[in-house]
């Protein structure tokens, strides 16, 4: 493929990402297709074969995209040497949750592929990209769970297992909440301001499950 072909072929890929990020923060997100995609671009359904194997591959690229700068931001949370690994780890749950309240395509591409069945339909290739980058999120969150315990605040004794199976479950359930806009009439999560107290109500729960004192109290120390 020669320089302008090439160019052509980058600048129409990024038509098409740049088109299904837009359709994708529609209320009508769960109905998007190939063909809606391909019409809202103004390019032939086959044009957009040549570039991605199916709709769920076009979502794996966006979401991962956005995966590099949230982990981007784990990271340097983690080499930050000023925090404790309680503010670490409380200082990387609030900015994710966060990254999904503000993005609403990618929240709703993370939901998606929380469904094992959409996991199925990527190509490999994709799929190994976000397993690598889910391992990349845990291993930075791990790191600030492990300088927790050595200054003393972590519980030393609760299974890397269980924890980490506790803290996806329930980050995984508020996402999906925040989406829905509440569980019930006592937790609407309309405005800005209620969702926000959420995640902080969210965020305590997960830090208090895995230190020895109450959160406000280890934020203090």
């Amino acid at each position: 493929m020669n320089d302008r072909k090439s160019r052509e072929f980058k600048r129409r890929e990024r038509e098409i990402l740049d088109c299904t990020l837009a359709l994708l923060s529609g209320e009508q997100w769960e109905a998007l297709s190939v063909d809606k995609i391909a019409q809202h671009t103004g390019i032939g359904k086959g044009t957009v074969y040549k570039h991605f194997a199916c709709k769920d591959d076009i979502y794996a690229h966006l979401l991962l995209d956005n995966y590099q700068q949230i982990l981007a931001e784990f990271k340097r949370i983690a080499a930050d040497d000023h925090l404790t690994g309680v503010q670490q780890m409380r200082g990387m749950l609030i900015y994710a949750f966060e990254y999904h309240r503000d993005n609403l395509a990618h929240q709703h591409m993370h939901v998606h592929f929380i469904q094992s069945a959409s996991r199925k339909r990527i190509s490999s290739d994709y799929l190994q990209q976000l397993n690598n980058a889910e391992e990349q999120f845990a291993g930075a969150f791990g790191k600030a769970v492990y300088k927790g315990i050595t200054e003393g605040d972590i519980n030393p004794e609760m299974p890397r297992e269980a924890m980490m199976a506790g803290m996806s479950a329930t980050f995984e359930g508020a996402i999906v909440t925040l989406q829905e806009g509440g569980s019930c009439k006592q937790q609407m999560l309309e405005t800005a301001e209620q969702k926000s107290r959420y995640i902080n109500l969210v965020v305590d729960y997960m830090i208090a499950a895995l230190i020895r004192q109450p959160a406000d109290r280890q934020e203090k120390r």
